[in-house]
């Protein structure tokens, strides 16, 4: 096993670590350790980021369901046009995506790069959020109140990401049911774990009609440690400071992001 083999399953387990403490974010380093660890091309890597964070995420709803900490109206709410989103994505959009998108001289913007290219420019928003977290109004009581169309537009465009770059879900999720469903901080994170597990499952399910060549055996193995690295997360989560925590995250983010597009432009 060489040196990137190990890197990458570290990273298996903490893309579990962040999901099981934050609610989010750790698909957003999945896709990064499946293509550049993994050598694993980018529109497969966004199908196993699904499956993976699918996983990860059901073990984390189940720990949350037993601290009542899922609000079931919000998820009633949200669930459908997200997941028909996603569902929709995987199964029609993105077999039919271009190989090429546009060339500029030599240089060719393929399937692969568009893709990465779209996941860094949602890291950079969702880094850029975890950054400025201490500056935002985080509500500590519910309000239940619903702002249904803003719920269902915001879960429609957010489902449309999810199914074009497998990630970011979770993080984008959250302040949507602080603001539009009245759930404070620790709800909105447990539901939207809930939601980012159905969107997963669902993006993969239409992922397997044009995918007949998974390799089920890695999948298991990522999947393994990344459930380890969300049970460890939620046991962990009352005992850290996860403002802090966030901020750390969201600069990493940002710098990650800044490694894709690096990348993708000067190094192909």
């Amino acid at each position: 096993m060489d040196v990137l083999t190990i890197l990458g399953y570290i990273g298996a387990l903490a893309t579990g670590l962040i999901l099981g403490l934050l609610g989010g974010g750790g698909a957003l380093m999945s896709v990064p350790v499946l293509v550049y660890f993994f050598h694993v091309d980018a529109a497969t890597a966004t199908g196993y980021s699904m499956f993976l964070v699918a996983v990860s995420g059901w073990v984390g709803s189940v720990q949350n369901f037993r601290k009542q900490l899922i609000d079931f109206k919000a998820l009633a709410y949200y669930t459908l046009p997200s997941i028909a989103t996603v569902y929709s994505v995987r199964r029609f959009v993105m077999p039919n995506l271009p190989d090429v998108f546009f060339s500029i001289g030599s240089y060719e913007v393929d399937k692969d790069h568009f893709i990465l290219y779209l996941l860094a420019i949602v890291m950079v928003a969702i880094g850029y959020r975890m950054v400025n977290a201490g500056k935002q109004e985080q509500p500590e009581g519910d309000t239940n109140i619903i702002h249904l169309p803003k719920l269902v537009i915001s879960s429609v465009l957010i489902g449309f990401f999810i199914g074009i770059v497998g990630a970011g879900g979770g993080f984008l999720m959250t302040p949507v049911l602080i603001y539009f469903a009245g759930l404070n901080i620790r709800k909105a994170i447990a539901t939207s774990l809930v939601l980012v597990a159905l969107n997963s499952t669902m993006g993969f399910i239409g992922d397997i009609h044009g995918n007949e060549n998974l390799d089920w055996k890695f999948l298991v193995v990522f999947s393994a440690l990344s459930i380890t690295g969300v049970i460890s997360g939620i046991y962990f989560s009352d005992r850290i400071d996860s403002l802090k925590l966030k901020k750390y995250f969201g600069w990493f983010i940002l710098f990650v992001a800044a490694l894709i597009v690096a990348k993708e432009t000067f190094f192909k």
